[in-house]
């Protein structure tokens, strides 16, 4: 058989095989990403608009009120079932897009990258809490010598040092903070890393990373990133929760949303903390790559003249006006 004719014969089947797939994959993210979650939070608008907080958790009140519902919706048209449907649908698809981008507005909030009012606000915020523990911390190791010159028994309802310590640690566990949030700190913990180690600058350096790295260590960086962003969609609808419960008085949803936003902030975080960790090794693994492909000589390793170079490379030079 021909080339041509075996091309074209096969072709069509292969790019409808294609298309099918990618079409499969886009209505599967729809339907998980945008239409489920906005098809729950309209039942869930529509209760509170209905039961407010005098009927929050009336279950009778709420069965009455949906054979009711059903009941009126049972001698309508086809079409006007199909219209509600489409409507509901819509607004569902709305709303799960409103909470999309709401949770990239979210994911830049937690890492930002300007000086936004909020973020010295935030970061003394931090610094007086790790102050306070080091206090503590302090005062806590005083008592206990003290008492153990005068042999006073420990207060038990005291925290010890011990305890105050292992809490600092957890709070903030990359040392004293500069940044206004755990997962901003992470991050510039791992530039710092990347400096001391290399003395690059992450932020320099990493697009020329990313560029060389296997695809494995490209597969999971990308899948710890959409995890991020699950986060920051998952404390939208968290707050789009909360919202409700401001606007309708139906206190149930604030248990959903404090829940959603709690759990956002733990997912963040763990993320972020994923992130940071394969960004430094994959630095490690491919930062004397970057160098031989950029014309760089490593015969004794990445090493301070290594270093030089490569910056001389990565940095733009500042223009000289005559």
């Amino acid at each position: 058989m021909p080339w041509s004719t075996a091309l074209s014969s096969t072709a069509p089947d292969t790019v409808t095989t294609l298309l099918l797939g990618i079409s499969q994959k886009a209505a599967e993210r729809w339907a998980a990403l945008l239409l489920g979650p906005g098809l729950l939070f309209v039942m869930c608008l529509v209760i509170a608009r209905h039961s407010g907080f005098r009927h929050a958790v009336d279950l009778r009140y709420l069965r009455t009120y949906l054979n009711a519902f059903a009941g009126s919706q049972a001698h309508k048209q086809p079409a006007e079932l199909l219209t509600a449907l489409l409507l509901v649908t819509a607004l569902a698809t709305a709303a799960g897009a409103a909470a999309a981008s709401a949770g990239r507005t979210f994911e830049r909030a937690w890492i930002p990258d300007r000086p936004h009012w909020y973020v010295t606000v935030l970061t003394h915020r931090r610094i007086r809490r790790w102050t306070t523990l080091t206090r503590a911390i302090q005062e806590a190791r005083d008592q206990r010598v003290d008492d153990h010159l005068h042999g006073t028994p420990p207060y038990r309802r005291r925290p010890t040092e011990a305890q105050l310590r292992a809490k600092q640690e957890r709070l903030f566990p990359d040392g004293p903070p500069d940044r206004p949030t755990w997962t901003a700190q992470r991050m510039a913990t791992a530039t710092v890393r990347v400096r001391q180690r290399y003395d690059v600058e992450l932020a320099e350096v990493w697009p020329h990373i990313w560029a060389v790295a296997d695809s494995e260590a490209r597969k999971d960086i990308q899948g710890v990133r959409d995890s991020y962003a699950d986060a920051g969609r998952l404390a939208a609808w968290g707050t789009a929760y909360l919202l409700v419960t401001v606007s309708a008085g139906w206190w149930p949803a604030s248990l959903v949303g404090a829940a959603l936003v709690g759990t956002a902030v733990l997912r963040a975080r763990a993320a972020i903390d994923a992130l940071a960790t394969l960004a430094e090794s994959t630095v490690d693994l491919n930062i004397r790559k970057v160098a031989e492909q950029l014309g760089i000589a490593c015969q004794a390793g990445f090493d301070a003249t290594t270093a030089a170079s490569l910056n001389a490379l990565l940095r733009p030079r500042p223009s000289i006006t005559p």
